[in-house]
């Protein structure tokens, strides 16, 4: 298809703009929740505003199958499109990227981890993911291997997978961290039941203390108690205390500072969590900065000296 070129049915109307790059109707998008892990929409009305005043700067990612196209990445994105829609704006065309080639359930699903693109995915809805890649014959290894994660750090999402739906609940509700729960289950050898009781115990703790939401700091467990991982440690995870339940935070920057805080117990290098959460893998990394060349009059002058020493040599 050229450039110009469009595809009408009905009202749907489709445009490609450059090989698999896309403007196509909303209508034609399908968002197959059963698929998408993604379980923490966040603010859609506020979303949705960003995009009424600027467009979707982000295209939306997708696969065809037959006149559909149904939605990979961008669930949030289109959610608020359709909110939008159902509030009297018009919304004719959303920019999509389709996939090149066709990839299999278990490509697609690893695709959750290392190209979303949007809101990252909390650390129980990776290891929703984890679980999936898990329950298609993966191992671990596979997984650290694919996803270029630490084996700490996916060894510790999957021990999420193993906590109870109560559990579950509770971190989707925000009444407890993630990293809370994964210290829990460190300290009772991943035992549902007394996971579950510790949780509920550091909960109240955090309440007592007028705090709506637990970290580790509220978990009794002796042994998360007596954890001591140094200074800046402490420190993080002061914060971490700090932004626990409040609604004005910045949610893609308490994940980081969550995954901050686990990288660092599962003893994952400095230069592997940068490259981690703050490379952008789409783009090249920039070539290194090239040696300044001597000035002309820096480089004859050796040469000139050199040469003058060879005659002195032949004369003798």
């Amino acid at each position: 298809m050229s450039t110009t070129e469009k595809a009408e049915k009905g009202t749907a109307t489709t445009t490609v703009l450059k090989d698999n790059y896309l403007m196509v109707s909303p209508s034609l998008i399908v968002a197959d929740e059963n698929v998408n892990p993604r379980s923490e929409y966040g603010d859609i009305e506020e979303l949705m505003n960003s995009i009424l005043e600027n467009g979707i700067r982000n295209p939306l990612k997708g696969y065809k199958v037959g006149d559909k196209i149904v939605l990979k990445d961008g669930h949030r994105r289109m959610r608020a499109v359709n909110l939008a829609i159902e509030k009297g704006n018009k919304i004719e065309r959303v920019p999509i990227i389709l996939e090149l080639g066709a990839l299999n359930d278990e490509e697609r699903t690893l695709e959750f981890l290392i190209y979303n693109d949007g809101k990252p995915l909390t650390m129980l809805e990776q290891s929703e993911v984890i679980k999936r890649l898990l329950n298609f014959g993966w191992k671990t290894t596979d997984v650290v291997k694919k996803t270029g994660k630490a084996r700490g750090y996916i060894e510790n999402l999957i021990m999420l997978t193993k906590t109870s739906m109560k559990v579950q609940h509770l971190i989707k509700e925000g009444k407890i961290s993630a990293h809370a729960v994964i210290q829990i289950m460190q300290a009772v050898k991943g035992d549902i039941d007394k996971t579950t009781a510790e949780v509920e115990n550091a909960i109240k703790t955090a309440n007592e203390s007028g705090k709506e939401k637990a970290t580790p700091k509220h978990v009794t467990t002796d042994k998360v108690k007596t954890q001591s991982y140094g200074k800046f440690y402490k420190w993080a995870e002061e914060i971490a205390d700090k932004i626990a339940g409040r609604k004005d935070i910045l949610k893609d920057r308490e994940d980081v500072l969550s995954k901050l805080l686990i990288s660092f117990e599962n003893g994952q290098s400095s230069t592997q969590f940068a490259e981690t959460y703050f490379t952008d893998k789409t783009k090249k990394s920039e070539a290194p900065a090239k040696k300044a060349v001597p000035s002309a009059s820096k480089v004859t002058a050796p040469v000139k000296k050199k040469a003058t020493a060879k005659k002195v040599t032949k004369k003798k």
